[in-house]
């Protein structure tokens, strides 16, 4: 009896590993991505702008085709921002240091040869499960940047008509 518990464990285990790195379809449960109608300046420009009246700060922004360029390498044009609330940030620290591994926020804006311009980020509600965050506060706090990204995106991703 418990050989099969363990058989069934592993298979089960296996087939959801496996699922979860099966392709672009299956990461928007950790990934969040969306097609924008602006350039990748303006992209960052407007998501920037639209998390600033939420206390989001930009703190840098890294020109990865700049930085592949220098080592003569080719990358579509590709900007990985890093922004930051500094509130949120340290309660969320406090609730597991781990957390210093995805804070702060990192967006990716990247290019595709066709012009089209990606919006990429992981998605936070994903934190509660790879931190193992339990406090019904934080648990909170996570659920309010996931809606803070989720809205601001929405004005990268339609242009106003």
């Amino acid at each position: 009896m418990k050989r099969n518990s363990l058989l069934y464990f592993t298979l089960l285990s296996a087939i959801l590993l496996l699922s979860a790195c099966s392709g672009a379809k299956d990461r928007s449960a950790f990934l969040k991505e969306h097609i924008s109608d602006y350039s990748i300046t303006e992209s960052a420009h407007r998501i920037v702008e639209a998390l600033a009246p939420k206390n989001y700060r930009l703190l840098r922004i890294i020109d990865q085709e700049k930085r592949a360029a220098a080592i003569k390498m080719y990358l579509k044009p590709t900007l990985t921002l890093e922004i930051d609330n500094p509130k949120i940030t340290a309660k969320l620290l406090d609730c597991n240091p781990t957390m210093a591994v995805d804070l702060p926020l990192r967006i990716g804006l990247y290019n595709e040869l066709d012009g089209t311009t990606h919006l990429v980020y992981t998605n936070p509600e994903y934190w509660s499960l790879k931190h193992n965050i339990k406090d019904k506060i934080c648990i909170q706090l996570i659920n309010l940047m996931a809606r803070d990204l989720d809205i601001a995106s929405d004005t990268v991703i339609k242009k106003k008509k």
